[in-house]
């Protein structure tokens, strides 16, 4: 993986890198946690949202899901600090994840229990908020389809890659759930 790029004279990651607007050096950049704690982690501030997102990391993995990954974005992966004299709010999280084996057999356990874990604890916005400062969306990508899933692409696609007010053409990130990063991840900011 390249590392995430630099913020550019706006104070954004660049869109794509370089002048060929064809090029597959482009967001969303991937990278690693312990890529994200290296480069974003600038401040104690940044530090602690990073830490945040690894407490919610560990949460989907304590709920069985190890297998996915997630466009991270939002004011965290803008230089806000100089473009607006303030530390980033909270941490944009949207997640692709496959859901555990179990529930993916048995659409029952599904239904019973695995749909109001998602709902009620993985994916509950305000509960998110709350306790990792994450701003979380999400969708089981074996669940509803292909067609589902190339929707929800677009749409977070769409979405994060400009900035809301300005309208401004913007980079963001994707790292995998990737447990044994995270714990190296953990282990530089503490």
């Amino acid at each position: 993986m390249s590392p995430v790029p630099s913020f550019d004279g706006r104070g954004l990651i660049p869109p794509l890198l370089g002048p060929d607007e064809t090029t597959p050096d482009r967001s969303p950049y991937p990278a690693l946690m312990t890529e994200l704690v290296i480069t974003l982690g600038t401040t104690p501030w940044r530090e602690n949202l990073l830490f945040a997102l690894l407490e919610y990391r560990k949460l989907l993995a304590v709920h069985g899901y190890t297998d996915g990954m997630q466009f991270i974005d939002g004011s965290f992966v803008e230089n806000v600090e100089v473009r607006e004299n303030r530390d980033p709010g909270d941490i944009d999280v949207f997640s692709f994840l496959m859901r555990p084996v179990a529930y993916q057999q048995d659409r029952n356990l599904w239904a019973t229990t695995g749909f109001p874990i998602w709902a009620g604890e993985l994916m509950d916005r305000d509960k998110n908020k709350a306790r990792f400062s994450l701003d979380t969306y999400g969708v089981a990508v074996d669940e509803h389809g292909p067609l589902r899933l190339i929707n929800e692409t677009i749409y977070w696609y769409s979405l994060f890659s400009h900035r809301r007010v300005t309208q401004e053409w913007k980079g963001f990130v994707r790292v995998p759930l990737n447990p044994a990063d995270d714990a190296v991840a953990r282990a530089m900011i503490v």
